[in-house]
Order: C-alpha cells, then structure tokens, then sequence
C-alpha cells in the first residue's frame, strides 16, 4: 500500500499542477480510492479498512489552498439497481 501511495501522491501532485483551478474526474478501483481518501484526510494507511467502497461509488474531493476538502463519499445513488 505504500507504494501505491508514493505513485498516486506523484499523480495527484502532476494532476493539480497542470489543473490547479480546474474540475477533473479521476477514475481508479476501490483500493485505490481507498488510499486516496486516505491521503486526503491524513490518515495511515492501517485506517484502510475503515473507508468503504462500492464498485461504481463516486467520491468528491476539493483541492484548494494547498488543502483537500470531502465533500462526499462513496456516493452510489447514480447506480439503479435491478431496472
């Protein structure tokens, strides 16, 4: 998992500095989106399995002022089940 962070804090880092003001949608799986929300929050990684994910789930982080901000997570209502 600590490689996995050293590889998404470098992506993460690339992706504000070429959109720093700018909406982007990053797409990743559930132990990745893990790991970033993670990240975001300052928390350790041992808090992995404290952060749920559903597949398709959306997650909304906020970068601004040098900090992120949830704004939610994993968000499922877009999915409609058994239509």
């Amino acid at each position: 998992m600590a490689d996995v962070l050293t590889r998404l804090a470098a992506a993460l880092d690339e992706v504000i500095g070429r959109h720093p003001a700018e909406t982007v949608v990053m797409i990743g799986h559930d132990s990745v989106n893990r790991i970033l929300l993670l990240h975001a929050l300052g928390l350790p990684l041992s808090r992995y399995w404290r952060i749920r994910q559903h597949p398709c789930a959306i997650n909304e982080i906020d970068w601004e002022d040098g900090e992120f901000t949830i704004a939610s997570i994993n968000q499922t209502d877009h999915i409609l089940l058994g239509e």
